[in-house]
């Protein structure tokens, strides 16, 4: 027998059965009984028949029907949970670790939800690039964030919203090009290649009244996975929140080349669920607020969505490895779990 697949089916299941409160304490009651149970078992044993007491021999069979009925009851209900929705999510903590250490993306998801009767051209039938032909980049999600979901779950995780009758495309594909985390640092890297790559006169970019130092532009060179925790750059951090608050909401001409920044982004590359309606009334020391994670985790986790990210607008047929899907009941529909992640 292979012992590294035993492991991993034994870690598998504990997960399942610590995955949920519920099947978790009904194991720990079950493994106090137990040892209960082992514990009289031990003073039966060692006690002469005439002075067991009645209720040693009680305690001793309540205990060990119970721990056996609560133990085997833990895993029981954990399958249920299971067959109820056998795609795995991932929990929110988790998702948001993602984000503090920038960890890879192996799958990214593209979500459009439109109006079939108004918005026909926006079917996954007749998409032909991510997003609009005039954008340069447009946002994606990690998919593994989403697998599993309601379509419609999904849509408010991205900061979407959705309304009665919308029907949603989706475009699911393996990560073969740049992949730009849209925190503050990300955006400034995506607006200076627009910019550079852009027919704009230089006293229509962004950045010429937005310049940015030579050691800033040193680091934004760097397109290491590592340089986008933002514990890596936090010494920029608010130069770059700053400069990325002026684009978000300011009426740069450039602006109309990267698409997505709504009111959901925040500059520490998520996001938002239920997002402020008017994000630029926010004052700036607040809207760039960072000091160290574990404050950010506790101020932001019950608004954080899903990690937000930066990509090339490309054209779909030319997507290797796409899964396109359509989904008419976004409430009832679920990501699927295409098995990979």
């Amino acid at each position: 027998m292979d012992l590294s697949a035993f492991f991993e089916a034994v870690r598998d299941v504990l997960s399942l059965v610590l995955g949920s409160s519920s099947t978790a304490i009904l194991s720990a009651v079950g493994l106090v009984l137990l040892l209960l149970t082992g514990v009289m078992a031990y003073i039966a044993v060692k006690s002469k028949p005439e002075e067991l007491s009645t209720f040693v021999k009680v305690a001793l069979f309540v205990c060990l029907v119970g721990g056996l009925l609560f133990s085997a009851a833990g895993p029981a209900l954990a399958l249920f949970y299971v067959s109820q929705n056998p795609i795995q999510t991932k929990k929110v903590d988790q998702a948001f670790d993602d984000l503090i250490n920038n960890n890879r993306v192996n799958y990214v998801i593209r979500l459009i939800a439109f109006d079939p009767i108004e918005r026909p051209e926006l079917g996954i039938d007749q998409l032909e690039r991510l997003g609009p032909p005039k954008q340069v980049y447009s946002f994606v999600a990690n998919y593994n964030e989403l697998v599993g979901l309601s379509v419609k779950s999904a849509l408010e995780k991205i900061g979407s919203s959705y309304q009665p009758g919308q029907h949603v495309s989706a475009i699911i594909f393996p990560l073969r090009t740049r992949l730009y985390p849209a925190n503050a640092r990300g955006l400034l890297q995506v607006i200076n290649d627009v910019e550079a790559n852009s027919t704009l006169e230089a006293k229509e970019k962004f950045f010429a009244n937005a310049a940015l130092s030579s050691e800033e532009l040193e680091d934004l060179k760097d397109f290491g996975i590592r340089t986008y925790r933002v514990d890596e750059f936090k010494n920029h951090y608010p130069r770059y929140c700053q400069l990325a608050h002026d684009f978000f909401c300011g009426k740069a001409l450039s602006r109309d080349f990267v698409g997505g920044l709504y009111p959901d982004w925040h500059p520490l590359g998520f996001s938002q669920k239920d997002p402020p309606p008017k994000p630029c009334n926010i004052p700036v020391k607040d809207f760039c607020a960072f000091s160290d994670w574990k404050q950010a985790r506790s101020d932001w986790l019950g608004k954080f969505g899903s990690r937000a990210f930066l990509i090339k607008n490309l054209d779909i047929k030319r997507i290797p490895g796409r899964i396109l899907a359509s989904f008419e009941e976004p409430d009832r529909n679920v990501i699927p779990d295409i098995g990979a992640r």
